[in-house]
């Protein structure tokens, strides 16, 4: 008999169009194996670090390091320019994942901050390649719908890995745990080393300030589309300095709790990421994250009014739903305003501006929370969620004449299940 796992990805396959089944089902296994490496590690590592000592600061630079790094996006996109996507997100999750075996060597703090920094820095760099990857393998009138279903085997594990974290960290020390989830996110890497991605289209030239200029002075909509969700993101980014304060300094959650909260946000995404893949692929990415946003300017005021770790609970609902829409939603816009050839470009213009609100944001959150504490930060990042949502609701609104038109390949499609 076939392991339960096999049937689980044998029965995935037939949601998707036969043209990319193989390929959906490579990317499920080696999403369901990031899931688990994922689990393991990102809810506690903000966590971890305050009880190690970690200062405010250095909980700032924990959470702010997916984004902080990002700012070396349009470097790195000249860098590796001539790469073949899928070689490129394969050595970047790789490396970066396997720094986490360092972890049994980590006895300080400044260390500790080193080490996620390191993995962040280098796991980046796939992401350059993940957006050509992704326009390669699927077809644009199913590949929100696709990408959804990937992400619910991804969610899935994570919501194991999370549950799991907790009790392996109270009985062993959590550099062993941490270690052994480096193993299991290097093997989700070279598992997607099997996709088998067509060719892809060349991208233009090396990336320079002027090209980024005119980039943005021409595409007007996607300037629109870039200044709503840095407000939003502003605003979120905020909100993650705060948490693990308000966590461990106030309401003295335990490692099971902040296990089990990161496991009801990851358990959220198995309903999330179907609903807003089919939303996109109907109303296309800006209208998706005018509703997304709206739901997550909910977070933050559950945050404000908790007076204990249960109390908080409820806001891994509602930011798991939110976090697996903006997962979907920033990555097929790129899609659909990016020109062929110009996908990492704009990516690294994206990804720019991530690092620009995800370094400012958590140290600005930080200097603030010694005067205001973490729940006056709260009400900062709602009220910043709440325009970030009004300024996509323009931009979903906008007058259809009025945008730039898209490259047909990437124009959203109705989903063909309705």
């Amino acid at each position: 008999m076939q392991p339960l796992f096999f049937r689980f990805s044998d029965r995935f396959a037939l949601l998707v169009p036969k043209s990319a089944r193989a390929s959906a089902k490579i990317d499920l296994i080696a999403a369901i194996l990031y899931g688990l490496f994922g689990g393991l590690t990102t809810p506690f590592i903000p966590v971890i670090g305050r009880r190690m000592g970690a200062s405010t600061l250095q909980v700032s630079l924990l959470v702010g390091a997916p984004a902080l790094v990002l700012l070396l996006s349009l470097w790195w996109a000249n860098l590796v320019r001539r790469s073949h996507p899928v070689r490129l997100m394969v050595w970047g999750a790789t490396v970066g994942r396997c720094l986490f075996l360092l972890m049994p060597w980590v006895r300080n703090p400044f260390t500790y901050v080193s080490v996620v920094l390191g993995y962040h820095a280098v796991a980046s760099i796939g992401q350059l390649g993940y957006a050509q990857v992704m326009r390669a393998v699927y077809p644009a009138e199913a590949r929100g719908r696709i990408m959804a279903l990937v992400r619910i085997g991804m969610a899935l594990a994570w919501v194991v890995g999370s549950l799991l974290g907790g009790p392996l960290m109270d009985a062993f020390a959590f550099h062993w745990v941490f270690a052994g989830a480096a193993v299991i996110g290097a093997a989700s890497a070279l598992v997607f080393a099997r996709l088998n991605a067509p060719a892809v289209e060349d991208e233009e030239g090396r990336i320079t300030l002027r090209g980024t200029v005119s980039v943005l002075r021409e595409n007007r909509s996607f300037v629109r589309f870039l200044t709503g969700f840095f407000i939003f993101g502003f605003g979120g980014w905020m909100l993650t300095a705060a948490v693990p304060i308000l966590l461990v300094d106030e309401l003295r959650a335990s490692t099971f709790q902040v296990g089990l909260l990161g496991a009801v946000t990851s358990g959220m995404w198995l309903v999330a990421y179907y609903g807003w893949g089919r939303m996109i692929d109907r109303r296309g990415s800006a209208g998706a994250l005018r509703t997304i946003f709206l739901l997550g300017t909910l977070t933050p005021v559950i945050f404000l009014l908790a007076r204990n770790a249960w109390m908080a609970l409820p806001a891994g609902i509602t930011d798991g739903s939110t976090s697996a829409g903006v997962d979907l939603g920033w990555l097929t816009a790129i899609l659909q305003y990016a020109p062929a050839g110009a996908v990492r470009h704009y990516v690294a213009i994206f990804n720019t501006l991530v690092g620009i609100r995800g370094s400012v944001a958590p140290l600005l959150a930080s200097a603030l929370i010694p005067s205001i504490g973490p729940r006056g930060i709260f009400v900062i990042s709602a009220v910043l969620m709440l325009i970030g949502a009004w300024v996509m609701h323009a931009v979903a609104s906008q007058r259809p004449g009025a945008r730039r038109a898209l490259p047909e390949e990437a124009q959203p499609a109705p989903s063909t299940d309705r």
